[in-house]
Formats: C-alpha cells, structure tokens, sequence
C-alpha cells in the first residue's frame, strides 16, 4: 500500500446525515411523494447525477439551473457550519504522512464543495492531491474515472492504493479503476451494501497504517 485515497462525505466529514436532514424540506417542497428513505438512493452520485436521477426517477420539474443553485445554498450551510471532522482522520493522515504514504479525496462533490471542507478544517498539508467531478469532466462515480485520475496524479498504480468509501457507488468505482478497498461503515449508512469491500472499518481513532496493511493482508 502506496497511498490511501479518501471519500470526502461521510468519510472524512459527517456530511450525508447533514444532507439527508437538510435536502428534506427542499426535495419535499419539489418532488411530489418524497420520502425520507429515497435519500439512499442518492448517496455517492454527484449533484449532476442526483438531478438526472430526480428528473427520471421522481418526476422532479425544476430546471438544471436552479437545482444546482439551490444546491449550492444547500452545500454552504451542510460544509461550513454543519459538519465535523470524522475522529481519528487526522491522526491517521498524519501517520499516513509521516511515514511517506500518500493520500488524496477523490469525490463526486464539485470542487467548490471540496475547497469549504479542505479550507474550513485546514487539510491541506495532509493532502498530496485532491480530485472532483470537475476535474474529470463530470464522469462521476460509480464510473472510475475520478480514482484514475487520482492514482495517476499521485503516480501511483492502481493495486497499490487503498480507497476508503462509505457507499456501494463509490466503492464500485474504486474497484472498476482495480483499487483495493476499505468500506467505512456508520450509524448513517447501515442501509448501503459494502460487501465488494476488501474489509469494513468502523471508525478511524486508534487506526494506523500497521493495521491498515494487516487487515488488507488478512482481506
């Protein structure tokens, strides 16, 4: 293992029980029969994504421009004043760090939602590189562009890097770019199958790269 490449929402940042609570009252207002349950469905797609969805799937009669604007409002409030750190990732990107292992986000998010998280927490020096759906022209996950992206910046092959997802998207997208995988399981994504997961982590405090490599070892 070369390098570790992080999901950001619901990995590092608690960010899909924010949105889930938030997008309720929006989507509920815009999509007749909406229910709580359906926000499943969207985890791990792009914003992109979770328009073409709701238009196909829900019948949802906004236009593009405005959905996209009223998530962006969304998004401010879910990244710079609701969400927290998930414990123990800095501990392990320091660790991660001191011992020359790379690491990177690779997510659906725009860059823009990124940049609040990155800026807001101060996460930049335990970062190599960070790649979004702009970056890859809006080729999102469960697609692999993004983790290709990622692991050919970092100039790392594909087997030597460990993903940390919290979805099934995103983890089918890890394995179609040929990483190994840890799935990140929590109180908010109990519904998610993770089973093409290398292994599952409950959390990260008291998490090390000794014990990453052994539980790949043991995957």
């Amino acid at each position: 293992m070369r390098a570790v490449i992080f999901d950001m929402d619901g990995v590092i940042v608690d960010s899909e029980a924010q949105w889930k609570a938030l997008e309720a009252e929006f989507f509920r207002a815009a999509i007749p029969g909406w229910r709580e349950e359906h926000h499943a469905q969207l985890v791990g797609l792009g914003v992109e994504d979770v328009y073409e969805h709701l238009s196909r799937t829900h019948g949802l009669k906004m236009g593009k421009t405005e959905f996209l604007g009223r998530s962006d409002e969304v998004a401010r409030k879910v990244y710079l004043q609701r969400v927290e750190l998930a414990p123990g990732f800095v501990d392990l990107a320091l660790g991660l760090k001191h011992r020359r292992i790379k690491t990177a986000i690779a997510s659906s998010s725009p860059s823009r939602w990124i940049a609040h998280v990155v800026d807001r927490f101060s996460l930049s020096p335990l970062l190599d590189e960070i790649v979004s759906a702009d970056d890859v022209g809006g080729r999102t996950k469960p697609l692999p562009d993004i983790y290709l992206e990622a692991a050919a910046r970092l100039k790392v092959p594909t087997p030597d890097c460990l993903a940390i997802e919290d979805s099934a998207i995103g983890l089918l997208a890890a394995k179609r770019a040929g990483l190994k995988c840890a799935a990140l399981r929590t109180a908010h994504n109990a519904e998610q199958d993770l089973s093409t997961a290398d292994f599952e982590l409950s959390g990260f405090p008291g998490l090390d790269y000794e014990r990453l490599t052994a539980r790949l070892k043991a995957a």
